[in-house]
């Protein structure tokens, strides 16, 4: 060994002589390590076992907050009955606005919303009741995905940033609302209405449209509603796999086209589609029944015209409309921008 590899190594069983008690601290430190990588399992089964308890918790405390709520509403009908409707109003508002901010589950909010129509408080959704001096209630950024609502009106009522996705409107109308960045796919309607709506950069992606006898009320679904920059690809009628399983190859096909054409008769209906994403086969079938009409649909002056643009923004609005309309003209890109559009304004 060379005298500089010797004087190496002597100075290192001089640091170990030096620093003894670091290195037994340090061998204690990896024990301890070792000790608690052995343990992490059983850790961590632990504290997902605490987590669902807490969870649990936390559901069976909403659930009594929405007994409490249900009955403190019934109290005050019978109290506030044929007196003060301004002041039950007013209850109804507070209690509610309380209620509807602390719920996490969309099957309570879904019910606490039932309760409140089914009690002929539908109107406190009015969101033009706040130029009226009067409080309502907003459903802004709620999640009511999955959720089943029944023989509702809403009658001006803005939903902005609301989930949607899989839920089932049933007799159901939004008379003259406002919907902006709103997810409906998956959404399926019976018998349920938007009347005057503004539906602005929302997705409307495979809503389903049920065939429930009344087929007469069809074309009016989307009666003087404006689509801009919404996605209503896969738009169809409702029916069971056996009823389309059931037809041979050519009638399958001739009951498409007739569902085509009762689609493209309900967006006639429509004010505007300026922006907005269908498909193909849908698009085709609305230019081959009114290709004047279908144009003038998607034309963005007559767009501009409809949603009463004035005169001192036509030409800002005009551009900003025409440049967002480029960038979206995929459905990629659309997708694209929705995501934007959601991380912008929804995410809290």
């Amino acid at each position: 060994m060379s005298d500089k590899s010797l004087s190496s190594v002597k100075r290192f069983f001089r640091w170990v002589d030096l620093h003894h008690g670091v290195l037994g601290f340090i061998a204690t430190v990896v024990t301890v390590i070792v000790t608690v990588g052995v343990a992490y399992k059983s850790i961590q089964t632990s504290a997902d076992l605490f987590s669902e308890e807490l969870k649990a918790q936390k559901d069976a405390a909403q659930v009594a907050n929405v007994a409490n709520y249900v009955s403190a509403i019934s109290e005050a009908l019978l109290v506030f009955k044929d007196s003060d409707e301004e002041a039950l109003d007013r209850f109804v508002v507070s209690r509610s606005e309380l209620l509807l901010e602390s719920l996490s589950t969309s099957t309570l909010l879904a019910q606490v919303i039932q309760f409140i129509s089914d009690n002929d408080f539908a109107k406190l959704f009015d969101t033009t009741r706040y130029f009226q001096e009067k409080k309502f209630l907003s459903l802004a950024g709620k999640d009511l995905s999955y959720i089943e609502l029944n023989d509702i009106t809403f009658t001006t009522t803005s939903l902005y940033c609301v989930n949607l996705t899989g839920s089932y409107l049933s007799r159901t109308t939004f008379n003259f609302p406002d919907f902006s960045y709103v997810n409906m796919e998956n959404l399926n309607f019976n018998e349920t209405k938007l009347n005057g709506a503004r539906v602005y950069w929302s997705n409307l992606k495979d809503v389903s449209i049920e065939l429930s006898g009344q087929e007469e009320n069809l074309p009016l679904i989307f009666s003087q509603t404006s689509f801009i920059f919404s996605n209503l690809q896969g738009l169809r009628l409702g029916k069971s796999n056996s009823q389309s399983e059931s037809l041979d190859p050519d009638k399958l096909k001739k009951q498409q086209q007739e569902d085509l054409e009762v689609l493209a008769k309900m967006l006639f209906n429509s004010k505007s589609l300026y922006g907005s994403l269908l498909d193909n086969d849908l698009k085709q079938s609305m230019i081959d029944i009114d290709a004047e009409k279908y144009e003038k649909l998607v034309s963005l002056e007559y767009f501009l015209k409809v949603d009463s643009v004035p005169d001192a923004s036509l030409e800002a609005s005009r551009k900003t409309y025409s440049t967002e309309a480029q960038l979206i003209a995929q459905q990629e890109g659309w997708r694209q921008r929705w995501q934007a559009k959601i991380e912008r304004w929804c995410k809290k």
